[in-house]
């Protein structure tokens, strides 16, 4: 069987490489590859500038400035890739997480509830309290809360109730920290320009049909990550969409196309 040559097919693969001596890198610049890619975009793109004379017709066109722009959609996200590819800011050890909705019932005498944080996390923070019944809001207050009312001793994690809205469930929502589990970036303020500088391959296999791979891939030794757009469903994966350009960088070669027949 004959496989048309110069045929692509599915979302191909996009690698990157953070340069070391470009632009302002992470730590320990390191090769990455997108996960989950679900589609790629690549513009080679140019400004067609024309001339006209007295007549209709153009009497010549010329080529202008030239530019590379892509745009890549992914489902699998990191630090690691925030702080390599579009940050440049260092990844540090534990994480702080919401839980948005723990189920507890307003206990007797003294109407305290004691927050416990999973994975032996620490308290840090409170989130809010509702009623489970109806979804309504309690109302915060220093010390003595009412009907209605809750008090929490942020140092401790302590919740405090209302005597009369005792054996009443409650959802509370808070914060806390793991020291030893995941990973943190915090992004800084930098200068206008800062950025990791990375070089890009966009490979897309195909089958030659003879038991092999056909394709085509495009190397651009000089890539800026730009925006990234995060997009979640009420059914569906969260879906992430970036956009890039590419530029000639100091050896003046923009890009390398590569076809394996």
């Amino acid at each position: 069987m004959s496989i048309v040559p110069g045929l692509q097919f599915g979302s191909g693969y996009l690698l990157f490489n953070p340069s070391s001596i470009s632009g302002n890198p992470a730590a320990n610049p390191t090769p990455f590859q997108v996960g989950v890619i679900q589609n790629a975009k690549l513009t080679l793109g140019a400004d067609i500038k024309t001339l006209f004379g007295q007549q209709q017709w153009p009497v010549d066109s010329a080529i202008g400035k030239r530019t590379i722009k892509g745009s890549f959609e992914f489902a699998q996200i990191s630090n690691f890739l925030l702080s390599q590819g579009f940050t440049a800011d260092p990844v540090t050890a534990g994480v702080v997480q919401d839980v948005p909705a723990e189920a507890h019932t307003i206990p007797a005498t003294p109407y305290q509830v004691t927050i416990a944080p999973p994975l032996s996390g620490t308290y840090l923070a409170d989130r809010g309290v509702t009623y489970q019944a109806t979804g309504a809001a309690l109302i915060k207050v220093a010390s003595g809360p009412t009907t209605g009312e809750y008090s929490v001793n942020i140092s401790t994690g302590v919740y405090t109730f209302a005597s009369a809205d005792t054996t009443l469930g409650v959802f509370i929502a808070y914060t806390f920290s793991i020291a030893a589990t995941g990973t943190t970036l915090t992004a800084a303020n930098h200068a206008m320009g800062f950025g990791p500088v990375l070089s890009l391959d966009l490979w897309f296999p195909y089958e030659n049909g003879n038991g092999g791979l056909e394709g085509i891939g495009f190397y651009m030794p000089y890539v800026r990550l730009g925006k990234i757009d995060l997009a979640t469903k009420v059914d569906d994966y969260t879906m992430y969409t970036t956009d890039f350009e590419a530029f000639a960088g100091a050896n003046g070669n923009p890009f390398d196309s590569y076809q394996l027949f």
